[in-house]
């Protein structure tokens, strides 16, 4: 077994019954339960007859939406806070780095674990929407929705998404690991995704925003979809190498 599949094995055994591990299933859960309660509580009589397909895509389009620009920035936070933090605990960093294994190993299974939980989380999201549209259904068919659900287009939109998202996840795993500061981790991550909800209001700036363009890619069509994922893959790949090379040098105390 190579030294990074040991190190992504040891990675999931920190993290059974962890805070971390349920949030994957609690966040996307909360962002659907929120919107189909709020669609059920009100009132559809008035509303004129809706094409099934078009009232599927609505509710796919705003949780999605809702994801993107609020739990997404803030469940990466969250994570990558709390994947650091159990070594930021106790100086386990001087006895990880101790071991004979390149140190490159260590920060990289963290970011493909930390990538691993959005694409669960993401995954997750899209079935909780099914369900959901399946509930709302039942409880409120004046909303037109019938049939079954778009899933071609929840895996499209899904796939941008996490494609856009992979700078933001880069840079937030270097700052949890950077500093072992758990506040200093998640002032940042909620900073910056108070920003990105403004930024994202800009077609200028917001493809350019690391976290807003997940946002963006699932938005907006053609070329400011296409820049946000763009940026995102090659950001990500340089701010990993950054993360990288701060990380051999730093010191741990």
């Amino acid at each position: 077994m190579s030294p990074l599949l040991r190190a992504l094995s040891a990675e999931s055994l920190k993290l059974r019954h962890t805070l971390a591990l349920r949030m994957c299933l609690i966040a996307p859960a909360v962002v659907v339960a929120l919107f189909v309660a709020q669609m059920s509580l009100l009132s559809h009589s008035s509303r004129p007859p809706t094409d099934s397909a078009k009232a599927w895509l609505g509710l796919s389009e705003n949780i999605l939406t809702l994801w993107s620009l609020v739990m997404l920035p803030l469940f990466v936070t969250l994570q990558s806070a709390l994947l650091a933090s159990i070594e930021h605990s106790d100086r386990h960093w001087k006895h990880l780095l101790a071991l004979p294994v390149a140190r490159r190993v260590h920060y990289l299974a963290k970011l493909l674990v930390l990538i691993g939980m959005v694409v669960t989380a993401s995954a997750l999201l899209a079935l909780f929407i099914c369900i959901g549209g399946a509930l709302l259904m039942l409880v409120q068919p004046a909303i037109g929705l019938a049939g079954a659900p778009p899933l071609a287009y929840l895996a499209e939109k899904s796939a941008c998404m996490l494609a856009a998202s992979l700078l933001m996840v880069a840079l937030q795993n270097w700052i949890a690991i950077r500093w072992n500061s758990f506040t200093v981790a998640v002032s940042f991550g909620m900073t910056a995704t108070v920003i990105g909800m403004m930024v994202v209001q800009s077609k200028a700036l917001g493809p350019w925003y690391p976290w807003s363009m997940p946002t963006m890619a699932i938005s907006f069509d053609g070329a400011f979809a296409s820049i946000a994922v763009a940026v995102a893959l090659i950001g990500g790949v340089v701010a990993t190498a950054i993360g990288l090379i701060d990380f051999e040098r730093h010191e741990f105390s």
